[in-house]
């Protein structure tokens, strides 16, 4: 014992000092990769949850999103804004505390087994086939991969604020307004955004980056990256829910099944369409589903998991609580002899939890936000090829879970009271659109994602029905390192099954995608036509001109694209162009006019110049006496639009240029 209190002793001695000491160094060293590192490393040798390596260090990420977050409501206030030394040793001193209160020593259970390596490969195939058609190209040509979407344009330019305010944009309303289009500011959760901008001056060492395209292409990278970590999450968190009954060939198939649905899925039409904060919230669906409904871990560590899964939901994307909601009345439930052990401290700590992550959803539904019409909004909406899909999964999901074998397992209980309380949810939510709306729209799809990635999950139930007493066959050569390999091939061809299932059901909404060179049916999946570079932006290209002329983002007022003949592509250039020069809440009063103006590259005549005239008036009367400055792609157009537009906007301050591309030369 007197042993022990002293290694305690002599380790939190350094502990300490290391946590006020290594995030300056490191941060001054300009090793932000590193600091990242250790960061996530030391809190996950701090909790005692997860058996090998990759479960501690997934749990560890999880509680780490959460810290952050929670921590981001002090970095809004206090006077070093996202100071990224100050932020990491505060993390640091957080999981030392843990560790000490807990009374052991921080360690690592260097302990791999043989399914990470279905995991671990999910991610590093999905990664390399998003970057595939991108590497290599400049930020401006990659706006041929992230540049479609105004969606895109709207979570760049609350990642950029967060970093340059900084801290939440609903702390600092005012403010926030010149970066994003009101009411983003308050009624949009930003959750994703603070953390991607955190981790991006983590890895800076806390300097800004200083050219807008670059940091754009950075966060464009950054959710290339999530939607590996996603598709490798999921393949993780079914095999955790399957635990410790899912091993050998049986833990192989199952990670190899929900991995190949995963590459068949349409998931990088969330990429495409800039829903990046659903991806990220995607995420958490995935492991507050997984550490929830299993929850094989100390009473103190589940309470931590149980705010930090609800603080990164909600503050993600809290669309998504409804499915969160479930989990937590399922734990609770299903765990409240452990709880009630532990209530006095466990039901302070987890209201003060639940408080804080409710408090953005709380400001938004109290200032801007209508519940009632943003659940209503139209757009792309759910096929019904998905629709039996998803439902074919559910059904699939709640047969595993409802085994006679399993009747009083705790997470077959859990996970069916998910499923069927999420399912009962949505199918109420899809009457009341199809009552109103008549077809299923906008955000029925994305809460029918979110159901199908917790489903995803649960099929890690599907591996109890394997017969455990079913073994591979004696080997008269190679031992158990053939063995291994046989247990490796039943995984691949679990995932090729999963492919073949995949390549006629999809389960989100559908993307225009070029032909592929061949009939091969692996060309037909998203994932394939991304990487052969055939899902790009609708021509003309966008922000040609933009990139083309970096002198334009120097404006001194708001920026009026003209460079293209169609009204919704130059809507999207300006948008662009005021998102990367900071300021794209100046756009919101002429968001809607610029759709109309159909003119840039030639003069039209007649009443089709009048009418484009006329819309480009209101816009810029929408600006009030903010300075416009107009830039149009046609010389002659320029020259006419400098004559003609002064007289009708008398009071506002505008200027007419002509840009010519890049290409022509004059």
């Amino acid at each position: 014992m007197v042993e022990k209190r002293k290694a305690r002793a002599v380790v939190g001695l350094i502990w300490l000092a290391a946590s006020l000491t290594l995030p300056p160094l490191l941060t001054a060293l300009g090793q932000g990769p590193l600091l990242l590192a250790v960061v996530l490393v030391a809190t996950a040798s701090a909790i005692r949850s997860g058996g090998v390596l990759l479960d501690r260090l997934v749990l560890a990420l999880l509680l780490l999103c959460g810290e952050v977050l929670l921590l981001g409501l002090l970095m809004s206030v206090w006077p070093w804004g996202l100071s990224v030394p100050i932020s990491c040793s505060v993390l640091l001193l957080v999981a030392g505390a843990w560790w000490w209160c807990a009374g052991g020593l921080p360690r690592l259970p260097l302990r791999f087994r043989w399914s990470d390596v279905t995991v671990l490969g999910t991610a590093g195939l999905v990664f390399w086939r998003l970057m595939i058609p991108v590497a290599g190209l400049s930020p401006a040509a990659q706006l041929d991969y992230n540049g479609e979407a105004p969606d895109a344009y709207v979570h760049f330019a609350i990642f950029d604020a967060i970093q340059r305010i900084p801290g939440y944009l609903f702390l600092h309303t005012e403010q926030a307004r010149q970066y994003v289009m009101t009411p983003t500011e308050s009624s949009y959760p930003q959750g994703s955004h603070f953390l991607l901008a955190w981790v991006h001056l983590v890895l800076r060492g806390g300097r800004l980056e200083p050219d807008a395209l670059v940091s754009y292409t950075w966060l464009f990278h950054a959710i290339l990256v999530v939607a590996a970590l996603l598709c490798a999450l999921t393949v993780w968190g079914a095999r955790w829910v399957g635990g410790p009954r899912l091993r050998g060939w049986r833990a192989g198939a199952v990670c190899g099944l929900v991995g190949g649905l995963l590459l068949a899925s349409p998931l990088v039409v969330l990429v495409v369409q800039g829903f990046y904060s659903e991806l990220v919230g995607l995420l958490f669906v995935v492991l507050g589903t997984a550490l929830l409904i299993r929850s094989a871990m100390p009473t103190a560590e589940r309470a931590a998991v149980l705010v930090a899964g609800a603080v990164a939901t909600a503050y993600c994307y809290n669309l998504f609580l409804i499915f969160f909601g479930f989990v937590l009345i399922a734990h609770v439930v299903l765990q409240r002899h452990r709880i009630r052990r532990a209530l006095r401290w466990w039901l302070p700590v987890v209201a003060v939890g639940l408080g804080l992550a409710a408090l953005p959803t709380f400001i938004a539904v109290t200032t801007s936000l209508d519940v009632g019409s943003q659940s209503m909004e139209s757009g792309a909406g759910a096929s019904t090829q998905s629709l039996v899909f998803q439902l074919a999964l559910t059904v699939v999901v709640l047969a595993a879970l409802v085994r006679p074998a399993l009747r009083g397992f705790a997470v077959a209980r859990a996970g069916f009271l998910l499923t069927a309380g999420s399912g009962a949810a949505l199918a109420l939510y899809g009457a009341y659109q199809h009552a109103t709306l008549h077809h299923l729209a906008y955000y029925f799809q994305k809460s029918a994602t979110g159901a199908t990635f917790a489903m995803l999950v649960l099929l890690g139930a599907v591996g109890w029905g394997l017969r455990a007493t079913v073994t591979l066959p004696a080997l008269r050569f190679g031992g158990a390192r053939a063995g291994r390999l046989v247990t490796a091939g039943l995984a691949l061809a679990a995932g090729l099954g999963a492919l073949l299932v995949g390549l006629n059901a999809a389960w989100g909404v559908n993307v225009y995608a070029k032909p592929p060179s061949s009939d091969s049916s692996l060309g037909k999946l998203p994932l394939m036509a991304w990487s052969q570079g055939r899902i790009t932006a609708t021509r003309p290209s966008p922000g040609a001109f933009v990139t083309s002329h970096p002198a334009v983002l120097s404006a001194n007022g708001t920026i009026i694209m003209l460079d293209t003949p169609r009204g919704w592509s130059n809507r999207r250039n300006t948008i662009l162009a005021n998102t990367l020069a900071h300021r794209q809440g100046s756009v919101v009063g002429m968001n809607n006019d610029l759709g109309s103006v159909n003119m840039g590259t030639f003069v039209p005549h007649g009443a089709a110049y009048q009418r484009s005239l006329d819309a480009l008036v209101l816009a810029v009367r929408s600006e009030g006496r903010q300075p416009v400055e107009v830039y149009v792609g046609d010389r002659k157009l320029a020259v006419l639009l400098a004559h003609d537009l002064p007289p009708l906007v008398k009071g506002a301050e505008v200027t007419v240029a002509f840009l010519p591309s890049a290409s022509s030369g004059t």
